[in-house]
């Protein structure tokens, strides 16, 4: 019986011998490739986050003219269209919410422009900077959350035209 026992115990032992590292080797391959997935799952959505969207918001429509005084009160320029890209959902929200803010802020800054800053390059350049920031502060897009507010704007002056 000493020898049934041992030989029970012999194979019991090299059977554990064979199964426990097989078991060890099944684990950690598991949790290898568990932490890769993860890994590789977070660096895919750095990745998203990181580009921003572009989602156009349209202020004035094409073909309405909307006409904002200059300095002076002698001229006027009309806006045939204004549109903004822009890098979130909710900044959009917050342009068609805050229509009448932004439009106020907008005949602030042209009643500040001449007719000669609206005829040049640079002069259109600066006031879509300007327009750009006006919006971005109304809409609460400022300092770090800049980076999900308008990120261009596209503006198409029909006429400047005296009103004398």
């Amino acid at each position: 019986m000493a020898d049934e026992e041992k030989k029970k115990k012999g194979f019991g032992g090299l059977l554990m011998m064979i199964l426990i590292p097989a078991v060890v080797a099944v684990g950690v391959t598991i949790v290898t490739i568990m932490m890769l997935g993860t890994n590789l799952t977070s660096q895919r959505q750095e990745t998203t986050t990181a580009t921003p969207v572009e989602i156009k918001a349209v202020l004035i429509q094409s073909g309405t003219y909307q006409t904002f005084m200059l300095k002076g009160g002698k001229e006027v320029a009309v806006i045939d269209s204004l549109s903004f890209t822009v890098a979130s959902d909710a900044c959009r929200a917050a342009i068609g919410s805050k229509n009448d803010e932004i439009m106020d802020g907008l005949m602030l800054i042209f009643l500040s422009k001449d007719k000669s800053e609206l005829n040049t390059a640079a002069g259109i350049e600066l006031l879509k900077k300007q327009i750009r920031a006006m919006v971005n502060e109304i809409t609460g897009f400022t300092g770090d959350r800049e980076r999900l507010g308008v990120i261009g704007v596209y503006l198409y002056i029909k006429a400047i035209s005296s009103v004398e």
